[in-house]
């Protein structure tokens, strides 16, 4: 049982927090001890304490990889991603703010918990266009393409947002068992349809919108899938379009530019955290 934090306590967890959650690198315990005991003037031993009682709530988690150990933001609690989105796992209790949405997402084994800055960053954008005036279609008419949408977390926070209605593209048939479990979960059955396969996905939106070209179009890949899909994209993206993508480094963010703007897009925001970087393309009139 933890005590009711003090203020201080408070303080440094949420020092800590924000250290982790702003670090443009995997923090290790021995990274947090060093930088936050010279940031607060206080001794690691009491930070190395604050570590443990954040693990102990379900803040923080450590995660292994390749023999070493770090601690990362736990997604096992409601967690606020930024840009007004709250993730929360299906048995979590939470109470968003009025200008907030939750979006509930099942455990599973597909890409898009929320744990990784990919996601966040994606998220964040989606946020942004929604209160934008880029959009070439209003949000009750806005149609929405997400591929490889993994847990389907971007297109039901699309809809949460305001979409009218998403496609979620996923060739793994885990992945899409999983999607339409967390649609279920948010509700959005009638909303959002997860498919394997991009021409499938603008099947649908023909059948059920009347068209095939799609104003805003979703992506969390790496750079060579983005990179390679251009042309297609291009074809179905619809005059006006934005392209909401994360998933690469900062040494592989000029060339996508120039691969997209190539093909008439103008990049409108960039948006990175941890290392990885994200993006809003527009599809100019030619």
């Amino acid at each position: 049982m933890i005590n009711q934090p003090t203020p201080f306590k408070n303080k440094l967890w949420d020092a800590v927090m924000e250290y982790v959650r702003n670090a443009d690198h995997r923090c290790t315990p021995q990274d947090i001890e060093g930088a936050i005991s010279l940031r607060l003037n206080t001794h690691r031993r009491t930070v190395r304490q604050a570590v443990r009682d954040l693990v102990l709530e379900n803040r923080l988690v450590y995660t292994y990889l390749m023999g070493h150990t770090f601690l990362d933001i736990s997604y096992r609690q409601p967690v606020d991603v930024g840009g007004g989105v709250i993730l929360a796992p299906a048995e979590a209790s939470c109470r968003p703010e009025p200008d907030q949405i939750l979006i509930r997402i099942a455990p599973g084994a597909s890409f898009g918990m929320g744990d990784h800055a990919t996601t966040r960053i994606c998220l964040q954008l989606i946020s942004w266009a929604m209160h934008t005036r880029h959009l070439p279609a209003p949000s009750s008419a806005l149609r929405v393409l997400d591929i490889g949408t993994g847990s389907g977390v971007l297109a039901i926070g699309a809809c949460l947002m305001g979409a009218v209605a998403a496609v979620g593209i996923d060739t793994d048939a885990c992945a899409q068992a999983e999607a339409r479990q967390n649609v279920r979960l948010n509700g959005l059955e009638d909303r959002v349809c997860i498919m394997d396969t991009i021409e499938n996905g603008l099947e649908i939106c023909l059948q059920n919108h009347g068209a095939a070209l799609i104003p805003l179009i979703l992506a969390n890949l790496r750079y060579p899938t983005l990179a390679h899909l251009c042309s297609r994209i291009t074809a179905f993206a619809a005059p006006g379009a934005l392209l909401i993508f994360s998933g690469f480094r900062q040494n592989e963010l000029p060339d996508l530019v120039d691969t997209y703007e190539s093909c008439g897009f103008q990049c409108l925001r960039t948006l990175s955290e941890n290392a990885w970087h994200g993006f809003i393309l527009k599809k100019l009139p030619r």
